[in-house]
This record gives C-alpha cells, structure tokens and sequence, in this order.
C-alpha cells in the first residue's frame, strides 16, 4: 500500500469538536498540511477550530454539523463533505461511552453510544470506501480503543461498539486488499478528554494521572500509522502491555483485572 500524503489533500475528520478528534484536526492541517473538514454536532466549537487552523496555517477548515447518532447523520456527512472538494481521506474519531453499572444506564444512552460508535462509523465508513475505490485512491482510519480488544467492566456497551468497530474494519482490509484504499485502526488508550470528564472517569483517575496519554503526541502517533496504512495500531508502552498480556492470561483472569482497574470507587454489591 502507498504511504498516503495528506499535502493539499481535503481529510474528514468526526467527533472534531473536542479530544483527540479535534488534535487531530489541527495536526492534519498544522503539520500535514492538510485542508480538513471537520463535522461535530457543536457549530460554535467547530467554528472556533476552523479560525484557529485557518489563523495558524495555510490550510482551509470546512465545518459540518451533523449528529452523527441520527439516522441520516452519515448520509448528511458524506454528502456535504463531498460538495467541498474531492476528499482524500476520511478519519471516524466520534465517540461517547457510559461509566458505571450498565444496568444504571438509561436504555436510551446504550442505544444513543452504539448508534454513535458503532453504527454511524460504519455506515460513513461504506460511503466513503465506495466513493474511494471509485477513484482507485484514499485512505480509512477509524479510531477504536483498546477498550474494544478485551472486555471493559463498567463501559461494557462502550468496548462492544468499539469491538464491532475493530473487527469491521479488518474484514474490509481483507476485502479490498490491493484496491488503493487503505483501511486502518487505531486502537487508543485513555486520554485525559472531555468524554472522559463528562462520563466521570476523572472520579476514578483524576485527568493528571499517568494512564492517560498525551493527547497532542497520540494524534500525530495515529496519523504517522495511517499514513503508513497500518491496519492496527495501539499507542503508549503501557497499552501495548495490556494488549499483549490480555492475549496471554487467562480470559476470566484479565476480566477480573480489567473489571478491578475500572470498578467505581463508590461501587457496591447489588
């Protein structure tokens, strides 16, 4: 596969607004020197990111609202993105998880993480792989988590729809080998980000803590994989550890330890 050059290239990237999603925005455009688009359900935050690329670089930032957890959410994107110029390369980085019991979430919020995780990445995925391979060129990278290669107590809905992620894209690598496209993953440790806080996990291991990864080195570390079109890729010594070890260990063993690194610090029998 061709190493892929994002130079003057238009790249989408999802869940832009914030973490990673947003790091990695800024780097396309800042040091690849990319044009971006970057979709979010938050205009004003994507706006602010498009003056700052734009003020910072020569590159152009295009912005689409879209809820990608809505039914036509990946149809808006792919069209919208599409009337901006030819795009390159497309980078699914939207996500949302739930921490805690999975019993004490809403069945709304379960439904509301797969449709945003799992369903509209792939569905954005197969638009733009299809527009891609029409053009004999372009590359595929979906950020999915090492969440989604061992069993998470306490995001259980969050790792599956990130399992799903991961394994739909190595069948499509499988699937149209040799095409042009190259069709990557990412699977990412914890980062100190808005999700994070927002879900609570700051409870558990304050935003300063070690476990998580730096988020401006990890977006550059995942588009350095991409651009070499590795099909999987996971940062941070302390990750590659787990992976390999959950490998290893026994099932149960790695779900007790994975379940005593997650459980709340107010957790109780029910």
């Amino acid at each position: 596969m061709p190493r892929l050059d994002f130079t003057g290239r238009l790249v989408v990237v999802t869940g832009a607004s914030s973490g990673l999603g947003r790091e990695i925005a800024l780097s396309l455009a800042l040091r690849e020197k990319a044009h971006v688009v970057v979709a979010a359900r938050r205009r004003d935050r994507l706006e602010a990111l498009k003056a700052e690329i734009e003020s910072r670089s020569g590159s152009h930032a295009h912005v689409i609202a879209v809820d990608l957890g809505e039914a036509e959410g990946p149809q808006i994107l792919f069209r919208e993105a599409t009337a901006r110029g030819e795009v390159g390369a497309l980078v699914n980085c939207a996500g949302i998880t739930f921490y805690g019991r999975t019993l004490d979430a809403p069945m709304a919020t379960c439904m509301q993480i797969v449709a945003v995780n799992q369903v509209a990445t792939m569905q954005a995925t197969m638009l733009f792989l299809r527009y891609f391979l029409d053009r004999g060129s372009g590359g595929i990278l979906s950020v999915t988590s090492v969440s989604g290669l061992l069993p998470t107590p306490y995001q259980t809905v969050y790792s599956a729809s990130k399992h799903a992620v991961q394994i739909f894209m190595e069948g499509l690598s499988r699937e149209y080998r040799g095409r042009g496209v190259s069709i990557c993953t990412f699977a990412a440790g914890s980062m100190a980000t808005e999700m994070i806080t927002g879900a609570g996990l700051d409870r558990k291991y304050a935003t300063g803590s070690r476990v998580y990864l730096d988020l401006a080195k990890t977006a550059r570390y995942a588009l350095s994989s991409f651009k070499k079109g590795k099909l999987f890729c996971v940062p941070g010594i302390l990750y590659k550890t787990i992976v390999v070890l959950s490998r290893l260990l026994p099932r149960r063993l790695v779900l007790s330890a994975v379940g005593h690194i997650y459980a709340p610090r107010d957790s109780r029998r029910r």
